[in-house]
């Protein structure tokens, strides 16, 4: 399987936030969610920020682009969902003049540099950036930190439908690329072979010893999120 780069995209919030006035306070009836966002799957369930914005508050403004008189959200929508749940009547919010092509890349940069969506997410994603958008495969994996063969991948992946991917969620099955594309090669009736090649298994050995602590741990976290995101045992 054709895995993922080191991280090496432009951390675009920042790009496009760094040189903005500090964020202001907005009603959230000004505020709109963008009906076009990577994030599809759990987007409502906002318990979890329900109780952290209770007892901390705001922790990070929530980044907003105007169009109009109205203002849609770029990255931060459960964070505005929470809100409106706890009866706020204003959030902090910092405004991008970033137009509506660059805001989508900027959310799906961030969504995916936190770890928030799936691998069918990611490629539904993808797959509107490439059909509506008429970007390269090699634009997308610059923008993510992909390998151009996983970026086709992903797209592979984002043949299958919404109930599909719930019903393997609500099974308990993780969404991994490997169990998605088992799932679609079933669906489409294919044969034995997969989207990516299955190679032998391979046991690597890393010595940590001349590490700090600190990074010890650093590595440690960075593991976990990387088995547990690609269904990794």
């Amino acid at each position: 399987m054709s895995k993922k780069t080191e991280f090496q995209a432009l951390d675009l919030i920042s790009a496009y936030t760094e040189k903005k006035k500090h964020p202001s306070f907005f009603e959230l009836a000004q505020i709109f969610p963008n009906p076009i966002q990577p994030r599809i799957i759990g987007k409502e369930d906002v318990e979890d920020l329900v109780q952290s914005m209770d007892r901390l508050g705001l922790l990070e403004p929530i980044l907003i682009r105007k169009d109009k008189n109205k203002y849609w959200i770029v990255a931060g929508e459960r964070r505005y969902r929470a809100a409106i749940k706890l009866g706020w009547k204003e959030i902090q919010a910092t405004v991008t003049d970033a137009d509506e092509e660059i805001c989508y890349e900027m959310a799906l940069a961030e969504n995916e540099k936190r770890k928030n969506l799936n691998p069918w997410e990611v490629g539904k994603a993808i797959q509107y950036l490439r059909k509506e958008k008429k970007k390269t495969a090699e634009e997308v994996s610059i923008l993510l930190g992909y390998t151009e063969r996983y970026v086709k991948q992903l797209s592979s992946i984002a043949r299958l439908d919404q109930k599909t991917v719930m019903e393997m969620i609500i099974a308990g099955k993780p969404t991994s690329v490997k169990n998605l594309e088992s799932v679609l090669k079933n669906k489409e009736n294919r044969g034995g072979e997969m989207i990516s090649p299955v190679s032998a298994k391979l046991k690597i050995t890393v010595d940590l010893n001349g590490l700090t602590v600190k990074a010890r741990e650093s590595f440690h976290r960075e593991l976990n999120g990387l088995k547990k995101k690609y269904g990794i045992i």
